[in-house]
């Protein structure tokens, strides 16, 4: 609710509304939307992601926007996430993420390519799936960036 509040607060200011009369959406597993006056705002379009401590939040005016942002996890077998990797990131993208020796690096790089991943996505606004050839087309030509964040955590935003 907190992270809804401050996107709330920023957004009237980039809207220059009065904060009161806009509403922003909740509901589980859809982007958040906006009301001004009880009128369905068409843009600008949001993104909102927490992790226990930090929240993340995005609005672009020209298209759809998604944000993911996680604490990086060292404590899941390695195995396990390499399994992850490859049912829900590209083949080439969990085949680097294996490759890597280092268990601290590893971490961090699989962190880094599931938030980008979460958050093409939530831009997309298709739910979590396993990652095959035509949810690859559904993602080509999106912009997406890592994020900086505080050290332990990994971040991206992805926009159209």
């Amino acid at each position: 609710m907190q992270a809804r509040a401050a996107l709330r607060s920023c957004l009237a200011q980039e809207l220059a509304c009065p904060e009161q009369t806009l509403r922003i959406s909740n509901q589980r597993n859809q982007a958040p939307q906006l009301w001004l006056h009880g009128v369905k705002l068409e843009q600008p379009f949001c993104s909102i992601s927490h992790t226990p401590g930090l929240a993340l939040l995005a609005w672009h005016h020209a298209g759809p926007v998604g944000v993911d942002i996680q604490a990086v996890s060292r404590d899941a077998p390695r195995h396990e996430l390499q399994a992850v990797a490859q049912l829900f990131l590209a083949s080439n993208t969990a085949q680097v993420i294996e490759l890597i020796a280092h268990d601290a690096l590893f971490f961090e790089a699989f962190s880094r390519a599931w938030a980008a991943q979460e958050a093409r996505l939530k831009c997309t606004g298709i739910a979590l799936v396993e990652c095959n050839e035509a949810l690859q087309a559904s993602l080509a030509g999106m912009h997406c960036q890592p994020l900086m964040v505080p050290d332990g955590y990994a971040a991206a935003v992805a926009w159209r």
